[in-house]
């Protein structure tokens, strides 16, 4: 239900903008028609292969649960499950099943458009928003190798009638798109049909223009979205390059303002690969292909292999074959998937091109539980506030553990000491507002990259802030708060518990060994979790968990991470 006047107004006006793209859906049916596709992008490198036999084959991850139908198409698989519906109107199967190949998976990419065009291609419904029709018409496109080969010439006409059908709709609508990656799906469906039909060709000019424009009004001069998700940065940077790609199959000689976006955003995708060339995973992200990424990076011909030392709010050091993405930017403020994440100050670590620290991951095809884990500060390599118990006489704390929705983080120090050593320290005010904290994170990492050191603390900056934290551990009997930092461990990496318990030696792929150790707090070695776009189900792994009190208004523990090989 609705809490406040301000939320049904908005919840009014959406239902007003529904009905409104409806009834332009429906209106714009009928009119000029393509009967043949000019030109192209050659699209490499999208889907996986396996995920296309894995639906060609019935088997569906939804929300966290393996849904085996093999006799049914994807719109009668869990036909309730809004969310699940919704992605599937953008067609993101179809990128799967084209890179599969097989001819099991031609056929049923063939089928499952067919019964779309029966349930869905008229118009009535809410299948039909600009993000849907964007992200549909450039996937029809893409692959109508596939959806046209052995069909009938009926079939034929039906797949053209339904590629200009999107075509007038995105014309009319594609500004209602919310801003960001859906409103850079509209758009460039928008250019596509302008480009590969010959029908629409008028309508290229205008769409151009203004995909520039929107190029220009949400990637920043560094390559960075406010979002602050490097996967959504990687996706629109793949819309981009696909829309060049097509101008120069069609002679056509790109606009500067797409080529100058893509030449901001190359470096900012090459900052935040991690060693072993996926993204970074912060805010919704999840990491991408390899391939896919230097594929996009690839086709997008910026000559350049240069990184910044910070993008997006990122910063980045690299030591030897070491390097370390740290989250230093400020949590954005938008209304967006991930955006809630509670990921500042964290960071991931890889060694060569192996991973060692890094997130949870995103949980995006997981549980809705599970997904909500993945966006908490425990889902990342990063300390935070613990829940608090109830005292002896049951009652519980008015201590606030979540992270501010509007953190801010400044970084204090950044800087390349004598000895050749990159130090970084920030700090976030991110629990001030509830348990009255300051938290400040110092990393230091060696020249030769062979150790990486830490100080984690927590501590009342202000009177007031003393003052607030004294109100929230009123009732406990040590007038303390408990942190915990944790370093999750990616899944490839053999952790154990050495020293008796006081250290961590964790054995890479190539069979390095690093020796994780802490002072000031207690090590444990717990399971954990990896949420991977790759598998059907969570990869089992460890984290390194080590506790400390805030006592007296301050808690701080120092750790280090040293290689032993080499």
């Amino acid at each position: 239900m609705p809490t406040s006047i301000f939320e049904l107004f908005n919840q009014l006006k959406r239902g007003r903008e529904g009905r409104s793209t409806q009834a332009v859906a429906h209106r714009v049916r009928r009119g000029r028609t393509a009967k043949s596709i000019t030109s192209q992008p050659m699209v490499n490198g999208v889907g996986s292969a396996q995920k296309g036999l894995q639906l060609a084959s019935g088997n569906f991850l939804i929300d966290g649960r393996l849904i085996r139908d093999p006799d049914e198409p994807i719109w009668d698989v869990d036909r309730d499950n809004i969310g699940f519906q919704t992605k599937a109107q953008g067609f993101f199967w179809l990128d799967h099943l084209a890179a599969n190949g097989s001819a099991d998976c031609m056929a049923v990419a063939r089928i499952w458009f067919g019964t779309w065009l029966e349930q869905f291609g008229n118009g009535d419904n809410l299948a039909w928003t600009p993000e849907l029709a964007g992200a549909r018409i450039i996937r029809l496109i893409n692959h109508a190798i596939i959806l046209l080969g052995n069909t009938t010439k009926r079939n034929q006409k039906d797949f053209f009638t339904s590629v200009s059908h999107h075509a007038r709709f995105l014309k009319k609508r594609w500004q209602y798109a919310p801003e960001g990656l859906p409103r850079f799906q509209a758009l460039v469906g928008y250019v596509y049909s302008a480009l590969a039909l010959g029908e629409f060709k008028k309508d290229l000019k205008p769409a151009l223009h203004a995909l520039g424009k929107e190029c220009e009004n949400y990637i920043d001069a560094d390559g960075g979205i406010p979002t602050r998700n490097p996967e959504e940065l990687l996706d629109i940077l793949t819309l981009l390059v696909w829309v060049v790609q097509g101008m120069t199959s069609a002679s056509l000689t790109p606009d500067r303002a797409l080529l100058d976006a893509i030449d901001r955003m190359a470096p900012a995708i090459r900052t935040l690969r991690s060693g072993d060339g996926k993204l970074a995973e912060f805010y919704g992200g999840r990491a991408a292909t390899r391939a896919r990424i230097g594929q996009v990076l690839m086709d997008s011909g910026t000559r350049s292999t240069s990184t910044l030392d910070n993008v997006m709010g990122y910063s980045r050091i690299a030591k030897a074959k070491s390097l370390l993405i740290v989250d230093t930017g400020d949590r954005p403020n938008i209304a967006a998937d991930g955006a809630g994440s509670e990921c500042a100050l964290a960071f991931e670590l890889s060694s060569a091109r192996h991973p060692i620290f890094q997130s949870m991951g995103t949980g995006q095809d997981l549980s809705d539980q599970r997904r909500k884990a993945s966006y908490r500060a425990d889902g990342f390599t990063v300390a935070t506030l613990q829940p608090f118990l109830p005292d002896e006489a049951g009652r519980t704390p008015k201590l606030s553990t979540m992270m501010a929705p509007d953190t801010k983080v400044t970084i204090l120090q950044s800087a390349a000491m004598g000895d050749g050593t990159a130090m970084l320290m920030a700090a976030h005010t991110g629990y001030r507002q509830g348990a009255g904290l300051t938290y400040r994170r110092k990393l230091k990492l060696t020249r030769n990259g062979r150790v990486l050191t830490g100080t984690d603390r927590f501590y009342c900056d202000r009177k007031r802030d003393r003052a607030v934290l004294d109100a929230a551990t009123k009732h406990q009997s040590e007038h303390r708060i408990s942190i915990a930092a944790k370093f999750h461990i990616a899944p490839d990496v053999n952790a154990e518990l050495d020293l008796g318990g006081a250290a961590v030696s964790l054995q890479l792929p190539d069979n390095t060994v690093w020796i994780f150790k802490a002072s000031g707090g207690a090590i444990s070695l717990q399971d954990s979790a990896y949420y991977s776009s790759e598998r059907l189900k969570p990869r089992a792994t460890k984290q390194i968990v080590v506790t400390f009190d805030v006592v007296n208004y301050e808690g701080e523990i120092t750790w280090m991470l040293t290689c032993l090989d080499g």
